[in-house]
């Protein structure tokens, strides 16, 4: 896995930009409803799933995903790539639920990550201790 990861992050670094998926588009996401639309509609909104998982109650779940990574600038500039080189990141998922064919839930997210390399990564993190199994605040 970790050799995985090195090689995804030299490509990255090379070609400057990698994405996996397809954007996906917020505005027809919206008008997936809740107990009204059909596996079919969503195909035809959406597009074919990136992933679909059959579950053994006989309810179908649908994956679009969206990653793109963008190489900093800095990265290309020699010597200033020790200490401020990283990457970019944005992310997407929909995951669509359905139930006799007809949408059950959906769930949407989005985010994105500024990753370091090089001395700006710095060291570790200081995290407070936790009295209960919640992550901390």
């Amino acid at each position: 896995m970790k050799n995985i990861l090195c090689l995804l992050t030299v490509i990255i670094v090379i070609t400057g930009c990698a994405t996996v998926g397809r954007k996906i588009d917020q505005a027809k996401v919206a008008q997936i409803k809740q107990g009204q639309t059909t596996r079919a509609q969503v195909v035809q909104l959406i597009g074919s799933p990136d992933q679909m998982t059959q579950m053994g109650n006989g309810t179908v779940m649908f994956q679009y995903v969206y990653v793109r990574a963008s190489a900093k600038a800095s990265n290309f500039v020699p010597v200033v790539n020790m200490f401020a080189g990283g990457m970019d990141m944005q992310n997407e998922s929909v995951m669509v639920t359905f139930t006799n064919d007809v949408v059950s839930q959906i769930v949407s997210t989005s985010g994105g990550n500024e990753i370091n390399s090089g001395v700006a990564a710095g060291g570790s993190a200081d995290l407070p201790a936790t009295t209960s199994n919640k992550r901390p605040r």
